[in-house]
């Protein structure tokens, strides 16, 4: 998958500077304002799957402590391309998905638009809940089944290539239950996005709709597991 990856890394690292040009980089804006809100500042957060590394530098530039880090090396080059200066910020390219979940390291980790593409979603989040320091801070997306622009993609759009790749879509109460399975409380309903009317003045209305944004992110935080 990694490949794949590798071949679209500059245009989606383009797409995402011309999306921040025009004010229109939703994802960014969602992510930036709730890591703002609920972790530290100062704060160590992993970008697990940080792709070209743009959201890794607004969270940087916010004044966190960031380590993106992705199975991708074309996209860790974009990573590695940005201007850093004066920011604390690093990327690192990881050859498996538990690379760099070393135990109780930091307080906070993002994850935007991977879960749905690991084939053992349980696993990842097992790996994430193991490397933060609790009551840590998770802060991701995932793909909205709910969202009425996914199944018309799905339906009438070109094949995404990426498409083959994705293994999960969840509603909001699915996904709540995953999370609750492995070890977070939710603390926050989703925030719905990527749809034709992000980038619209009269867009972020429908942002707390499940209807409409093929994406969904949530704050969760890390609690101890019940005993059996």
């Amino acid at each position: 998958m990694s490949q794949l990856f590798d071949q679209v890394a500059g245009k989606f690292a383009r797409d995402i500077d011309s999306a921040i040009r025009k004010g229109t980089y939703v994802r960014g804006e969602l992510f930036v304002g709730l890591a703002k809100q609920a972790i530290p500042s100062g704060g160590h957060v992993l970008d697990y799957g940080c792709g070209p590394g743009r959201l890794s530098n607004l969270l940087a530039r916010s004044g966190f402590q960031v380590r993106g880090v992705d199975t991708s090396g074309g996209m860790i080059e974009q990573a590695r391309a940005l201007d850093h200066q004066g920011l604390n910020v690093e990327f690192n390219t990881i050859g498996n998905f538990d690379e760099a979940l070393t135990p109780n390291i930091y307080d906070a980790i993002v994850c935007s638009s991977v879960v749905e593409y690991v084939a053992d979603a349980d696993e990842l989040l097992h790996g994430f809940h193991r490397a933060l320091r609790k009551p840590g801070v998770l802060i991701i997306s995932y793909a909205n089944d709910s969202s009425y622009w996914r199944k018309r993609w799905k339906r009438e759009a070109i094949p995404n290539p990426m498409g083959s790749s994705q293994h999960h879509v969840w509603d909001w109460a699915g996904f709540r239950t995953l999370l609750e399975k492995n070890g977070f409380q939710t603390t926050t309903q989703p925030k719905f996005f990527e749809s034709p009317w992000d980038g619209r003045p009269w867009g972020k209305w429908f942002r707390n709709s499940p209807f409409v944004g093929s994406l969904g992110v949530v704050v969760a935080r890390a609690v101890p597991f019940s005993a059996a």
